[in-house]
C-alpha cells in the first residue's frame, strides 16, 4: 500500500481499497455491436478475449465465442470502444498472430461471404 491511503481515512468506497484488476477474469466494459452491422468497415482492432462462453456456446455444448473490442480510429478515446462476439476461426487466427507479434491496436476491415467472416 501506498502512503496516501495508508494517511487516508477509510471512506468505506470499493474504490479506497485500491482491488487490482483480475487478470484470470477479463471483460470489455462497452457498447456491443454485432459482426454482420461491422462487414465492409474499416475499424482498429484493440484486444480480444478468446473462448468467450455465451449462451448460445452452453446450449449447443460447443467451445466459446472469440469477444474482439474495436475502436474507430487508433486513438479513439474508450467511450467510443465496441465490443462483438465472433465465432469465425479465421478473425481468432489473425488476432493470435497479431497478439504474437505484440502489434495491436490494428487497422483491419471486417469481410463477409456467406457465414464466413474475415479480416483483410
Amino acid at each position: 500500500m501506498n502512503n496516501n491511503v495508508e494517511n487516508m481515512e477509510d471512506d468505506g468506497s470499493l474504490g479506497f481499497l485500491n482491488i487490482p484488476r483480475d487478470e484470470n477474469s477479463r471483460s470489455f466494459n462497452c457498447d456491443e455491436t454485432t459482426q454482420s452491422k461491422l462487414v465492409n468497415t474499416t475499424f482498429w482492432v484493440v484486444d480480444f478475449i478468446e473462448d468467450v462462453q455465451t449462451k448460445f456456446s452452453k446450449q449447443k455444448g460447443t467451445k466459446g465465442q472469440t469477444l474482439v473490442k474495436i475502436k474507430p480510429e487508433k486513438d479513439s478515446p474508450e467511450g467510443h470502444a465496441k465490443k462483438f462476439f465472433t465465432g469465425s476461426a479465421d478473425i481468432l487466427y489473425v488476432l493470435k498472430k497479431i497478439k504474437e507479434l505484440g502489434k495491436f491496436p490494428r487497422k483491419v476491415t471486417l469481410r463477409g461471404n456467406g457465414n464466413r467472416f474475415y479480416f483483410e
